[in-house]
């Protein structure tokens, strides 16, 4: 009897099946919120946004750019050999969206620094949370990311 066809069978079967097992639950560094009223000026908008942030624990940084809205670096969660930090970069979008961008980064021990190229849970429960509490206050609800609104519109 032979048994390479069924080996072939179990490496196209299983292993795809073992590997997505193990694979983390990505998520894009950025969440998006709107208003839940009507749309506003810039000034009310960057005003409620530096509220939200100082309300939720960061402390504001001088912005890369205009119109954004930057925090200084955070560290949230020690692992021994690294810490988690992150910064964030909030830009309104007209006077009714606004997208809240996530820069998560390894610092190890030996005084390096990596980028986490996703969000990953344990950074999603360290920050979310408190930022979406505090931006509710200002009136912004969040509305996930585009990811997670075509899954929802998808029905799954």
């Amino acid at each position: 009897m032979d048994v390479r066809p069924s080996i072939r069978l179990l490496a196209l079967v299983v292993i795809p099946a073992m590997l997505s097992a193990c694979a983390p639950s990505l998520s894009p560094l950025y969440r998006d919120y709107e208003f839940k009223d009507e749309a506003r000026t810039h000034e009310a908008v960057r005003a409620g946004i530096e509220t939200a942030l100082t309300e939720a624990g960061w402390q504001l940084a001088s912005p890369s750019a205009p119109n954004v809205v930057t925090t200084e670096m955070r560290s949230f969660i020690n692992w021994g050999l690294y810490k988690v930090e992150a910064r964030l970069e909030v830009v309104p979008i007209g006077g009714e969206y606004v997208r809240v961008f996530v820069h998560p980064y390894r610092k190890y021990i030996t005084g390096g620094r990596g980028k986490i190229p996703y969000m990953k849970g344990s950074i999603r429960r360290a920050i979310i949370p408190k930022l979406n509490r505090a931006l509710e206050t200002q009136g912004l609800v969040p509305i996930g990311s585009a990811r997670s609104r075509d899954k929802a519109s998808a029905g799954g």
